[in-house]
């Protein structure tokens, strides 16, 4: 996981009130909440419709509407946040913005023939895309 990466998705020092220069931030960041308007920040850099990317979260939508944009947001739901950037960052990184969102909504056959974007709702999800994008970065193809 690259600190910055994940820090300019979630909309930096602007957002997240606090710098983020590693991995260790990033775990206190995580622990301690991410504020509310990371989201739409998130959504925004990614090229994603806000409330695809709050379906994709561990807390309802009506939830999220008790939230101020400076609230903090639960640990867990945090964590997926921080989990979500980072895969944005490296999936943009490897296919490019456009290609990737394109590459999120399609039948992925190394996937069991299954959308990559269906798998992000858990950490383990997550990481298998993590893996599969990590394939076509290196030229393995399944």
């Amino acid at each position: 996981m690259t600190a910055m990466m994940v820090n300019e998705r979630l909309g930096g020092y602007g957002v997240l009130k606090r710098t983020i220069k590693d991995n260790f931030d990033l775990a206190f960041l995580a622990e301690n909440g991410v504020p509310k308007a990371a989201i739409q920040h998130l959504a925004d850099s990614a090229g994603l419709d806000v409330k695809d990317l709050i379906a994709l979260l561990p807390v309802t939508p009506r939830n999220l509407l008790r939230y101020e944009d400076t609230d903090l947001l639960s640990n867990v739901v945090s964590d997926h946040l921080i989990s979500l950037a980072d895969l944005m960052s490296i999936g943009t990184r490897v296919l490019g913005k456009e290609y990737f969102l394109d590459w999120l909504n399609s039948k992925i056959l190394a996937l069991s023939n299954e959308k990559p974007i269906n798998f992000l709702r858990t950490h383990a999800g997550i990481e298998l895309v993590k893996t599969e994008l990590g394939r076509i970065e290196h030229g393995i193809f399944a």
